[in-house]
């Protein structure tokens, strides 16, 4: 393939021409560089035409949705191009290069690089296929800013996000949403439809999130088995009217990059050949370069039947908020419950969300005549609620974890209730309602519980053979850990940070039957405030401590 400054005097009307489908496009991109004694003739390289007698409705049928000639490739479950999945389309990974992403990388089995012999595409050039195939790779529609993504490679780009290390196959997997790319000061939303190609159930008992330092944030759901057949692949743009889909059942949702541990004994669960929906918005702040907005989730699994409870999340949600300019402080309120259930409901986290007007957020529990009644959630509290900080920091809200779990009625369920006060000379709205983006305002609680009772729950931070113990906890200098192992045994104690990252390993040998201790100094380099989690494997089987290290 030839380079872009000769590609683009080629076809330099068909790249500036607002009128052409970004398929075009693609089209043109093909044909230009990839029909010359190679996919294209009676005996094309690959069984691969992408000339298709000058027709690009022949091409497109040629690669859309059709399984790869070499066996490698199909055996992974590629498509030539597969809607909305840029690294299972076998297509865009024959044309990647390391230095554009190195995650799609050739095995020697799947053949060499396209074009052969011939210098590479330009980066610009195989984000335009990447951003396509993401968006669903219709075949019409001008989908795809082809001046942002030459901007962002040659002129303005922010460096992108690194990628965390994905799971080992054997704990679990990763997902990855984008990249997408924003001009400066533009804020977006997306949904993004993610087949999970499991062909078993299986639970999920943890689940980390990395994303961009400007995201709003990133949420996942789970759908109901065979409702996502009404949903299209690829990246959908978000707007009231399809902000909650109703084929979808909230999982999980961050703020900024982090880690969801959950107790001993519970888990989400998934059926076979699940999909998740995932749900990211990001703003960039910059005023003079281009980002490439991204998220990675990693998804720790364990075989259906560990768990002994399953782990229930909701979106407390409440859009009737109607919030006057008149620099008072405004106050609504909204209950949840679990209705007709007679059971206990175990509240194991709490969190809450609004836009830059909010200025308090409290969770109580829920009195069987409606009214409020203890405090479970003070929104003042810092991001790991260690401490009351005497106000509410929307940006960075308190996240609730409760150990042992909270156990309450779940017919009374609970009421949450949010403050806003507009007192900004700019705004020039009258009244701010529920809306999507940071200039409307939001109202929305997260809550995770179990139903039932609280058997075995949450309380055994011990293994078979052995029993850990991590203290004091939160930590702000030295930080000791004691285990107790019933019989001899391969040992490894490792700390790792929010996004999964290896930050020491203190123990990794065969050990004695007895107790054994370990301490570390948390003010040594590489130790920041924030979340950490403590693991202990024992014969290859872990267990793991939450850590908060304060100041």
């Amino acid at each position: 393939m030839k380079h872009f400054y000769i590609f683009s005097a080629l076809v330099l009307s068909a790249f500036s021409a607002s009128s052409q489908s970004t398929y075009q496009r693609v089209y043109n991109l093909f044909q230009a560089n990839c029909t010359v004694g190679c996919h294209t003739g009676s005996s094309p390289s690959g069984n691969l035409d992408l000339n298709g007698g000058g027709s690009a409705t022949t091409v497109y049928n040629n690669i859309v949705g059709v399984t790869p000639v070499n066996p490698t490739a199909a055996a992974k479950g590629n498509k030539r191009i597969m809607p909305g999945y840029p690294d299972r389309s076998y297509l865009l990974r024959k044309c990647a290069i390391t230095t554009w992403d190195a995650a799609y990388s050739l095995e020697v089995s799947e053949g060499g690089a396209m074009p052969n012999n011939q210098p590479s595409l330009e980066k610009e050039e195989i984000e335009l296929v990447r951003q396509w195939i993401l968006k669903g790779a219709p075949q019409s529609g001008n989908i795809v800013d082809t001046q942002t993504l030459y901007d962002y490679y040659h002129v303005n780009g922010i460096p992108r996000l690194t990628p965390p290390p994905a799971p080992n196959p054997s704990e679990g997997f990763q997902v990855h949403f984008g990249p997408i790319f924003l001009e400066p000061l533009e804020e977006i939303e997306y949904y993004k439809k993610e087949a999970l190609f499991n062909t078993t159930g299986f639970e999920v008992n943890k689940m980390t999130c990395n994303i961009n330092d400007d995201s709003h944030h990133m949420l996942i759901f789970n759908y109901i088995p065979g409702a996502d057949t009404a949903v299209a692949e690829g990246l959908r743009e978000v707007d009231l009217s399809s902000v909650f889909p109703d084929q979808t059942k909230y999982i999980v949702g961050w703020v900024d990059t982090d880690t969801t541990d959950l107790p001993f004994g519970t888990a989400y669960y998934f059926t076979t050949n699940s999909f998740i929906d995932m749900n990211y918005h990001t703003i960039n702040y910059s005023e003079n370069s281009i980002l490439a907005a991204e998220g990675y989730s990693n998804i720790y699994t364990q075989p259906l039947g560990t768990a002994i409870k399953e782990m229930h999340s909701e979106l407390l949600i409440n859009p009737s908020i109607f919030i006057l300019n008149n620099g008072e402080e405004q106050t609504f309120t909204d209950p949840y419950n679990v209705p007709g259930s007679s059971d206990n409901m175990n509240i194991w986290f709490l969190s809450s969300h609004t836009h830059k007007y909010g200025t308090s957020y409290n969770i109580y529990k829920r009195n069987s005549d409606g009214t409020k009644g203890e405090i479970l959630y003070d929104g003042n509290y810092n991001t790991a609620y260690t401490f009351n900080q005497g106000y509410y920091d929307w940006e960075h809200p308190a996240n609730r974890y409760f150990d042992p779990l909270e156990t309450i009625e779940a017919s009374n369920g609970v009421i949450q209730e949010a403050k806003f006060l507009i007192s900004d000379p700019d705004e020039q709205a009258f009244v701010i309602t529920f809306g999507l983006t940071t200039a409307d305002e939001m109202m929305l609680a997260f809550i995770q519980y179990t139903i039932g009772d609280l058997i075995n729950i949450g309380v055994p931070e011990t293994l078979p053979m052995a029993e850990v113990s991590a203290y004091p906890n939160p930590v702000s200098d030295v930080l000791n850990f004691s285990y107790q192992l019933k019989e001899q045994a391969n040992v490894t104690l490792d700390v790792y940070d929010i996004s999964g990252k290896l930050i020491v390993n203190l123990i990794n040998r065969n050990e004695s039957v007895g107790k054994h201790f370990a301490q570390i100094n948390t003010n040594a380099p590489g130790w920041i405030t924030g979340t950490y989690f403590v693991r202990l494997s024992v014969n290859g089987e872990s267990i793991s401590k939450q850590i908060v290290k304060i100041d």
